[in-house]
């Protein structure tokens, strides 16, 4: 079982990059969170309450937090090619 994780997770980038140079770190938040998938639950949490609560237009700075989601929507393509990449063929994820 050790085995599986750690080669779902050395199939993961250890960073995302947008246009503008943001970067995102996937092996951190990786790390902090125990596992691809608990990370792409993280991030896809935090940019739905960004969205619930009226999106970037509430914020001061609405084209910093426009690249955030930017750069966060990256993150999550990026973990969800990872996640499903460890699966074995046929099975569900939910």
């Amino acid at each position: 079982m050790i085995c599986v994780a750690a080669h779902a997770q050395s199939q993961c980038p250890g960073y995302v990059e947008t246009d503008a140079g943001s970067a995102f770190d996937i092996a951190s938040i990786i790390r902090d969170t125990g596992s691809p998938q608990s990370a792409l639950d993280k991030v896809r949490s935090a940019v739905a309450r960004v969205n619930a609560g009226g999106g970037c237009s509430i914020f001061r700075d609405p084209l910093a937090c426009e690249e955030t989601l930017t750069l966060a929507n990256k993150a999550i393509v990026a973990l969800q090619a990872c996640t499903s990449s460890g699966l074995p063929k046929g099975s569900a994820h939910g």
